[in-house]
């Protein structure tokens, strides 16, 4: 799996599109609030890969994020980066022990470059 972390930060412009009903969804099923998302994707050692899931707009590329907030807890995020630097949450859920690791392993060779 190719970490593609620098290449996000180029894309990235720091706006996060989230829709009223993906919103809800993260809040209801996941407890994951608008300001946990930006929080996380403020993190300097955020780790990011191409996604897996299939891509629904030509025109944008789809990422999946793994992120800390400040308080320590690891967020998972599937989103889409489109031309003008803007990403749209598809979703987002807390880290289990598994995606934790990953970040935490990953994260740290981005530590030491």
């Amino acid at each position: 799996m190719e970490i593609l972390s620098s290449e996000f930060y180029k894309l990235f412009s720091g706006r996060i599109i989230l829709v009223p009903e993906i919103e809800e969804k993260l809040l209801v099923k996941h407890k994951v609030y608008k300001e946990d998302l930006e929080d996380a994707l403020g993190d300097p050692y955020m780790v990011v890969v191409r996604s897996k899931r299939k891509q629904l707009n030509e025109k944008g590329k789809n990422y999946e994020i793994y992120a800390e907030t400040e308080n320590g807890r690891v967020l998972f995020v599937v989103g889409t980066i489109f031309p003008d630097g803007n990403l749209y949450i598809i979703t987002s859920y807390w880290a289990n022990e598994k995606t934790e690791s990953f970040y935490y392993i990953e994260s740290e060779v981005l530590r030491d470059d």
